[in-house]
Parts: structure tokens; C-alpha cells; sequence
């Protein structure tokens, strides 16, 4: 599925205007009566009897006038609260109000906060909901106060169940949510597929039940390689889960070198460790020191070790590998920094480096610019990219999309920003973004355990398949073993050890995954 930024849409309506021959009053028809099968199942008759809707002057608001009037013919009693003057209303938005008044449909002009509280007032929360069809995806900058602010605060107090139109009033994928006012959403109806808005910046959180609803635009104008966005599914990797040949060997499955655990924090080499060999890597060796040999041996005889002592140790032994992973638990320190150099010079296999090993890149990262013909793959964590470009975290959560192609593309590597809805980002600067995965993932070790995840996958089919597969099998899968086990703990209770449990789980019940996000 993709996913739009806002310049991306208006190109869509406007191919699908001028090349399809679609008229733009037909989109905005077909939107409405697509929106308004999503409410009316979601606000059924006839416990909802009565259907509130705010509407904008601009297309959004049409759509407003076109789902009220579309709810009004179903049995709904559908009175409308027009917020601009109509002669500010856009083309098609004039054309859907002179058809509402036509039809002699209750509308009210609100003009002020307190008209809009009068008319709340005569309806109760229990059979009644609402309609958010003020603005769409295309705000440049928040809400200012005043008058549009009050009716979002109005809305939000109120105890009205809202749907909004495209996108809750007040988001816009241009700034963080918190930078103004927006209304919150029990459902909302994305036109055509999802916005950037949706998801980033954590905008889906304040959309509620996300449905995106066909509004008939022909799926060849959509399918153009300019729109890098693409929510990852099952579907894009599924040929990766297939059952191994009866002749299969450890060999043929590949060999993962773990490069982990410092004295202090052994735990994160052993969860990476752990969670290449569940993933179905044919064989892991983590190297470690001496004194932490026995605890991997203890924790999962399965994980073999290779000790060293001093990063020169490891010199010559990268390439006798299918791929090389480090830095989970390795420590921020001086020999980190000369084992990573070390490995991003001799190495001719692909190559993951995650925690300490991106933290000892800090103010150094023109040595990832070097030429090499191997994949790269680095997996921070928001905090950890902030540290890497020399910015704030803050900066980081606002720009993830630039920021993340940007970085790729420079350093011409797989970028991997761990977080809700994880990126991956390509050197060719396509974006994919995951689905799966719940707060329950915020614990010690979940990261560990994706990038052992990301390891046992790249050994097993790397060069075999595209880079982009495995990596979106690793991050949806990872997501996807959590759901499965938050079943059984809790968000809460979840630890990183739960998710290695479930990854059989999550391969064996692929087929059972339903997105967040249906489509209609």
C-alpha cells in the first residue's frame, strides 16, 4: 500500500481530473458515499440517530456536505454547522451546499463558540456523533487561536464520538501534533490511501480507527515510482517464508558473526544471538571475551563463540561469514570505535551495526562515505540518529522522512529508524514503513532482538533476494511477534524474550495478520 504526502494527492486528483477524465465533482461524490458507508457502520441506526457535521469552506468541507446529505438519505437526521461564510466555499463545496439546502436539510451559519455550544447542547452523546470536515491534509503551519481552536477544543470536550473526513482538523504531516490544536477522532475515513499525516509525525494516534475508503481513482495513476512511500505487508515478502527444501543443511541457511556484549551488558549479545538463530540462521558465533564465554553457552548452547580480547584479533575473520552484525551490549568506548573501523574496512559482507556501534560514530560518520560494493545497514533508534547527524531527538521525530532519505542516500546505506511505525530507508531513497509492533516493545533488549532478527534473515537470502524484502520481513515480522505475544502478557509485562518466543508464532500465523489499516 502507499502512502502520499500531501503534493502527492493534489497530483493524483489532478491526473485523475485532466488525464482520466474523472470531473472533480465525481471524486468528491464518490469520497462521500465511500466515508459515509464507513460511518454509518461504525454509528449504526438506530442507536445513532443523529449526525453533527462541522464544515470547512474548502473541498474537504464538500465532502462534509456530500456525506451528511448521503447519511440524511440512509434515516440519519443530519444537521450541518457551516463555519465560513458560503461564498468562501471552493467550487464543488457550492455545489454540494445548494444541493443540502435544496433539499431543505437543517444547517446552521457559526459564527461563534458559543452558537456551536447551544447547538451541542440540544443533542445527546448517545445517539448522536460527529462529523470533522473543516480542514484537510494540507496545513502549513497549526491552528492559531481563535475561532477554528475554540470549536476544536468545543469538539473535544464534548463527549460526541467523532469521525473525521481524510484526517482529524488541525494534523498535517508539516509539523508535530503538539504544535496546535487538532481534534481527536474515534474513526476516520482516508480518501484513497493513506497521508503521510496518518502516520508521521504519530498522527495516527490521534486519527482513531483508520479506514482508507476507495474514491475511485484509477490505481494505474497511483502506481507511479515517484511516490517512494510503501507500507510494508505480508504480500511483499511472503515468498521469503516458504517451505525448505527436504535436502536443506545448516550450511545452506547461512552463518551470522555477532560482534556483542560487552563485560556490563552481556544480555544484549545473547537476545541478538538468540533471536539469528529463531529467525532461521544455520549458524551464529558471537564473538565476546573470555569472561563472558560461559554465559552464552549456558543461556542457548546453540550459540557458538568466538573469543578475542583486542579488536586486531578479529582482523581476517569478517569475510568467513554470510553477514557481520555489531554492536548490541559492545559498550560506547575506545575499542569499539577501532573494532567498528576495523570492520567497515575489511569487511566484503553485508554488514548491520546497531547501539555502540552507531555511537562510536558520533562526529566520525565520513567513514561511512568510503566506496564499497557490500550493503550497509544501520538501525538507530531516534536518540541514537539524533547523536549521528548532530541534531536533537526533537528534530529528529519532526523530519523523520528527509532526514532519514537524506542520510541513506549521502552515505548510500539502509537506514532502519527504530520507533512506532519503524522506516527503513534505501540508498535509491525509497521509504518503507511497518505496521506491526505496540508500546509494549519500549524494554530493554527489543531492539537487540530486531537487529538478530534483521542478521538471521540477511544470512539466509541475501543476495538472493532484494535487500528491501528482507529487511521489511525482519522489521514486520519483529512487530508482529509482539502482537502475538502481548496476547498473553500485556503491553506491560512484555519483555524482549517474549518477542524471540513468539517468532514462530509470527511466521506460522502470517496468513492471520489484519492491518490496522483496512481498505474499503
Amino acid at each position: 500500500m502507499k502512502i502520499l504526502l500531501f503534493p502527492w494527492m493534489k497530483a493524483l486528483d489532478r491526473l485523475a481530473i485532466e488525464k482520466a477524465g474523472i470531473p472533480s465533482i465525481v471524486l468528491m461524490e464518490n469520497a462521500a458515499q465511500a466515508a459515509a458507508s464507513c460511518f454509518a457502520a461504525e454509528f449504526s441506526l438506530p442507536v445513532f440517530k443523529n449526525c453533527l457535521l462541522l464544515i470547512g469552506k474548502g473541498n474537504n468541507g464538500g465532502d462534509g456536505l456530500a456525506i451528511g446529505r448521503l447519511l440524511s438519505q440512509q434515516g440519519y437526521n443530519a444537521h450541518f454547522m457551516i463555519l465560513n461564510p458560503t461564498e468562501q466555499f471552493s467550487p464543488d463545496a457550492k455545489v454540494n451546499f445548494t444541493k443540502i439546502r435544496n433539499l431543505k436539510l437543517k444547517y446552521d451559519g457559526v459564527t461563534d463558540i458559543m452558537v456551536l455550544k447551544k447547538i451541542f447542547n440540544t443533542y445527546q452523546p448517545h445517539d448522536t456523533f460527529l462529523v470533522d470536515a473543516i480542514f484537510g491534509t494540507g496545513l502549513n503551519e497549526p491552528i492559531s487561536p481563535g475561532f477554528f481552536s475554540d470549536i476544536m477544543q468545543a469538539v473535544n470536550d464534548s463527549q460526541f464520538q467523532v469521525a473525521s473526513v481524510d484526517i482529524p482538523s488541525g494534523l498535517s504531516e508539516a509539523f508535530l501534533p503538539e504544535s496546535g490544536p487538532h481534534i481527536r477522532a474515534q474513526v476516520t475515513a482516508a480518501l484513497h490511501c493513506l497521508k503521510w499525516a496518518h502516520i508521521y509525525p504519530d498522527g495516527n494516534s490521534h486519527c482513531g480507527k483508520i479506514q482508507v475508503v476507495d474514491i475511485g481513482i484509477p490505481a494505474a495513476i497511483t502506481d507511479n515510482p515517484a511516490h517512494y512511500i510503501r507500507l510494508v505487508e505480508p504480500r511483499d515478502f511472503s515468498d521469503l517464508l516458504v517451505e525448505r527444501e527436504p535436502a536443506a543443511h545448516k550450511g545452506v541457511f547461512g552463518h551470522v558473526l555477532n560482534i556483542v556484549g560487552s563485560r556490563e551488558k552481556p544480555g544484549a549479545g545473547i537476545l541478538s544471538s538468540f533471536s539469528c538463530l529463531k529467525t532461521g540462521a544455520g549458524l551464529v558465533t558471537a564473538a565476546v571475551s573470555l569472561a563472558n564465554r560461559d554465559l552464552y553457552v549456558l543461556a542457548h548452547p546453540e550459540i557458538m563463540t568466538l573469543i578475542y580480547a583486542r579488536p586486531e584479533e578479529l582482523a581476517g575473520k569478517f569475510n568467513d561469514f554470510s553477514c557481520v552484525l555489531a554492536g548490541p551490549g559492545l559498550g560506547n568506548q575506545l575499542s569499539t570505535a577501532q573494532t567498528i573501523d576495523l570492520l567497515l574496512l575489511q569487511a566484503r559482507v553485508p554488514v548491520i551495526l546497531d547501539a555502540d556501534a552507531l555511537n562510536v560514530l558520533q562526529g566520525r560518520t565520513e567513514i561511512l562515505q568510503a566506496e564499497r560494493s557490500w550493503p550497509l545497514v544501520l538501525t538507530p533508534h531516534a536518540g541514537e540518529f539524533a547523536r549521528l547527524i548532530g541534531d536533537s531527538t526533537q528534530t529528529v521525530l519532526a523530519n523523520r522522512l528527509e532526514l532519514r532519505r537524506k542520510f541513506a542516500i549521502k552515505y548510500r546505506l539502509h537506514l532502519i529508524l527504530k520507533g512506532h511505525h519503524t522506516l527503513i530507508a534505501t540508498p535509491q531513497g525509497n521509504v518503507y514503513v511497518n505496521q506491526t509492533g505496540n508500546a509494549g516493545m519500549a524494554t530493554a533488549g527489543s531492539g537487540d532482538v530486531l537487529t538478530g532478527m534483521i542478521a538471521g534473515l540477511l544470512a539466509q537470502f541475501f543476495p538472493k533476494y532484494p535487500l528491501e524484502k528482507i529487511l521489511s520481513a525482519a522489521v514486520f515480522l519483529h512487530g508482529y511477534a509482539a502482537d502475538l505475544a502481548v496476547n498473553e502478557t500485556g503491553q506491560m509485562s512484555l519483555t524482549a524474550s517474549d518477542i524471540i518466543r513468539y517468532i514462530p508464532q509470527c511466521v506460522l500465523k502470517i496468513n492471520e495478520f489484519r492491518s490496522p489499516f483496512p481498505v474499503s
